[in-house]
């Protein structure tokens, strides 16, 4: 915090951005649905009806190899259903956690998705962090609320076959892995009980439950990575849910994930690992092996009368002909399709990929019969899912592209944009007519500014749009977090694209061509283009942000009761209107709070423009909480809300919106120390929470690490992680032995089991497999010498400094340790043995060495007054 130390405020700072925010590359179709090889796929799943619903509890708990199979391989409609967004992960890409965090591991989960072609799904489920049990799941998320859930999203799917990937029992390790196996059991059933969730649509009943586990939590091809690197619990398993070398196979039946795929050059274990590889907050970069991979699937579950060890798909409903048992009127036009289907895959030519054009034409013609006289309504809803693939095999034969481009990335409401649609043909034919129409929101204008007509061969036909947003315009946001969560599940409004990733894009567009009676589909949602000089071309989703975004800082404000009541806050405010603008800046706060400035005036002069503008509070001398608000006035509108722009190279940008307020926290809490020092390690928001107690703290650079004088700062922290994300520290981790050896204090936060790699500490210890951990927040806290000065100075410590904190206890903790280490607390969930090893402090030399698994990185930038106080004596050792 900088302190004020008079009156007079610095004035106000404008930062000049780029017209919009810092661009990166998101998501971009992958090579196997292009060109060739995407015409291959597409003629492969043309008479492909299958469906397969693949369950599990995260992002990354799903068999990757066995959907990119299934999906690619199989040409079934395939699908994974993640009970959660995995919120409550660590995250080795940034600082975001908790909702943040379930965002970006939701993005990571549809990068995957791109890769073996499987669609996407969720439930309200928050991930509350780690749990050891099932029955702690269920009292947190409600068994009957978790199988509605599954019930809901088997009914909207309707898959012929279910796999779960886990047993439902213990051996899962995770508790959240329990509850998906435990539900996918019950689901089966309850999915087609007309009396169970009638409000979640027709009763549908699968045909068969299948289990992919070896009887554990999997590995790399599944499991969620607790604390970022390592999975916690279950057997042992290799890739992708496949068989250990010399294991005895589990009864059922194999599967070659790893079988070759000539048309796409590699395997679907090759492909899926590298979907795999973009859970990069999850650490979960994999090697793409070639050769036979196997796994095993076994039925534990079945509505039709089929042997246990029959082909996966033996007794359900896979190829268009199968629609006859369901409505055998249909039967001659069934079969008349498959043989126009069979002569364009008999035709393909990869070099000549038009020359099957007039056969796709003619079986989308038959098929929209079909469809038109079908009377079945689940024969409708399975022709309705495959129209899709008819109009893509027919774009990539006759090489035809559509694109929707705006002009900006970002709107306001009642901003007016371009909208451009082109539609590209790229093969030999003529096309007679080509018409577009385009899904704008309600309340959107549209003027349209073109020609209509035809698109010969070779050429481009282009529509022009002025596109002007309502005046009323909802921001675009995930659906999920519009409103508060309650408990451990979040409410999706009415309306929302309930289990779906998000709400579907702005100003989708479908074009259509005729050729030969015909008519091809093309379908695309609108998108922002920018040449970047590095990158290349860049592309992102059209999204609708407020004209002023509002935030203050610091968003916790610790104020300590003895010390300075004078406190600053930033109000910072984005500008996103494309015209000149003037708002009125203030801050509110509780009664008998005097603010100076009263308010101010900050002129923007255009998009994306940013000023950052000081208020001074006094806080009164009381124990307590409140809060802050800022406003910024524009016209008769007042803003009081801003966003969070989560941003990675291998994902869509998102924006997260929050009230702009601030929660102050005056309670007793003191430090005695004046220089720290912070390694960091993968990324936590420690340094700016002690900066709140008026902290000098700096960060170390990896060459102030290695030749910098260490001993300037009483206190060195590292920062989570930081053994096996910072080279730096291992490489130089005797200059910080050495600086606690001359009477500094190292406090080395969680680390995994890199850490055990050096050895890196003073003196030996272990962690555990699975290690040791607390998940429970409220469990309760021994310590175990009241007496220690750590307990004592500055802050007297109890009980109820333990009170109020978050998510969990912590993780790994020690398991084993020198008899040079003294353990100073002790925790452990219900049911288990005492754990000493989550606070830890050896004397050496002259100094101190502290590890601490306890997750102050989660507890400081939350407020825990508890965990402040604690903390405060942890760095004040030296004195």
């Amino acid at each position: 915090m900088r302190r004020m130390s008079r009156t007079l405020l610095p004035p106000v700072i404008v930062v000049l951005l780029a017209l919009t925010p810092a661009i990166v590359v998101p998501a971009a179709d992958v090579p196997e649905d292009r060109g060739a090889a995407g015409l291959a796929q597409a003629l492969k799943r043309l008479d492909v009806i299958g469906s397969v619903l693949h369950t599990g509890a995260h992002p990354d708990d799903e068999n990757s190899a066995l959907l990119a199979w299934l999906s690619r391989g199989q040409g079934v409609r395939t699908a994974y259903l993640s009970a959660t967004r995995g919120d409550g992960g660590q995250n080795l890409l940034g600082t975001e956690l908790f909702e943040a965090l379930g965002v970006i591991r939701t993005e990571e989960l549809l990068a995957a998705r791109r890769f073996d072609r499987a669609q996407q799904f969720f439930t309200p489920n928050y991930e509350f962090g780690f749990s050891k049990s099932a029955d702690e799941t269920f009292e947190k998320w409600g068994h009957e609320r978790v199988l509605g859930d599954f019930v809901r999203v088997i009914r909207q799917f309707r898959p012929e076959i279910i796999i779960s990937r886990f047993t439902g029992t213990p051996a899962d390790g995770h508790g959240h892995h329990q509850v998906a196996g435990i539900i996918t059991r019950e689901a089966f059933k309850a999915a087609a009980d007309p009396n169970r969730f009638p409000e979640y649509g027709k009763p549908w009943q699968a045909k068969k439950l299948y289990l992919n586990s070896m009887g554990g939590g999997p590995q790399q091809g599944g499991g969620q990575r607790q604390g970022g690197g390592q999975r916690q619990g279950g057997g042992q398993q290799t890739g992708d849910g496949q068989q250990p070398a010399g294991a005895q196979p589990p009864p059922g039946i194999s599967i070659n994930v790893g079988e070759y795929d000539a048309a796409l050059g590699r395997s679907y274990n090759e492909i899926a690992m590298e979907g795999r590889s973009l859970h990069r907050s999850q650490s979960q970069g994999t090697a793409q092996e070639k050769g036979s991979r196997t796994t095993r699937l076994e039925l534990v579950g079945k509505s039709i009368a089929v042997a246990d060890n029959a082909d996966l798909f033996a007794g359900t409903v896979l190829k268009l002909q199968d629609l006859a048992q369901l409505e055998p009127a249909l039967s001659a036009d069934l079969h008349q399709l498959q043989q126009r289907i069979d002569a364009a895959r008999q035709k393909a030519n990869l070099a000549h990929s038009t020359d099957i054009v007039p056969e796709l034409a003619a079986a989308i013609k038959l098929f929209k019969q079909i469809q038109s006289k079908a009377a079945n309504e689940h024969v409708q809803f399975l022709l309705r899912e495959k129209e899709p693939d008819f109009h893509e095999a027919a774009r990539l034969a006759a090489g035809l592209v559509m694109d929707v481009m705006a002009s900006d990335d970002t709107v306001v409401p009642g901003q007016e944009f371009d909208l451009t649609i082109a539609v590209v043909n790229g093969g030999p034919y003529d096309f007679s007519t080509v018409r577009t129409s385009t899904d704008f929101p309600p309340g959107w204008e549209a003027n349209y500014q073109g020609s209509t007509g035809s698109l010969d061969a070779g050429k481009r036909f282009e529509q022009k749009f002025k596109v002007k947003a309502a005046s009323d315009a909802p921001f675009t946001q995930p659906y999920w977090l519009q409103q508060p969560r309650q408990g451990d599940r979040f409410v999706w409004p009415a309306g929302s694209a309930a289990n779906m990733p998000f709400d579907p894009p702005l100003m989708q567009t479908r074009g259509e061509v005729d050729y030969q009676g015909a008519s091809i589909a093309l379908f695309k949602s609108a998108e922002f283009r920018k040449i970047d000089d590095m990158y290349g071309e860049l592309r992102r989703l059209v999204k609708v942000v407020p004209a002023l975004s509002v935030h203050v800082s610091p968003e916790i404000a610790i104020v300590p009761i003895s010390g300075n009541r004078r406190k600053e806050f930033t109000v910072t405010v984005e500008n996103q209107s494309p015209a000149p603008v003037e708002t009125e800046v203030r801050l509110i706060t509780p009664q008998g709070w005097p603010v100076s400035p009263a308010s101010q005036t900050v002129k923007f002069s255009r998009q994306g423009e940013k000023a950052s503008v000081p208020f001074m509070v006094t806080v009164p001398n009381v124990e307590g909480d409140s809060t802050v608000r800022a406003v910024a006035k524009l016209g008769t509108r007042e803003y009081t809300t801003g966003y969070t722009v989560v941003a990675y190279p291998h994902i869509e940008t998102r924006h997260i919106y929050a009230p702009a307020q601030a929660k102050v926290e005056v309670f007793d809490v003191k430090t005695s120390v004046t220089s720290i020092g912070y390694v960091e390690g993968a990324g936590d928001r420690v340094p700016e929470a002690l900066r709140q107690l008026g902290l000098n703290v700096s960060t170390i650079s990896s060459d102030e690490l290695a030749n910098g004088d260490l001993s300037k700062y009483q206190t060195i922290i590292l920062g989570i992680r930081a053994y096996g994300s910072n080279e730096a520290v291992r490489a130089y981790n005797n200059r910080l032995l050495e600086y606690v050896q001359n009477g500094g204090t190292l406090i080395v936060q969680y680390n995994q089991y890199e850490i055990l790699d050096g050895p890196f500490g003073p003196y030996p210890f272990t962690i555990k497999r699975p290690h040791d951990r607390v998940t429970r927040e409220e469990a309760a806290v021994r310590i175990l010498d009241p007496a220690n000065r750590i307990f004592n100075f500055p802050n007297k410590i109890s009980g109820k400094d333990f009170d109020g904190w978050v998510q969990e206890r912590g993780l790994y903790f020690l398991g084993t340790w020198d008899s040079h280490y003294q353990p100073l607390l002790e925790s452990h969930d219900p049911g288990e043995d005492p754990k000493e090893g989550g606070l830890v402090e050896a004397r050496y030399g002259k100094g101190t060495y502290i590890y601490t698994g306890y997750g102050f990185f989660r507890q400081l930038p939350e407020g825990v007054r508890g965990a402040y106080r604690l903390f405060g004596n942890l760095i004040s050792l030296e004195n």
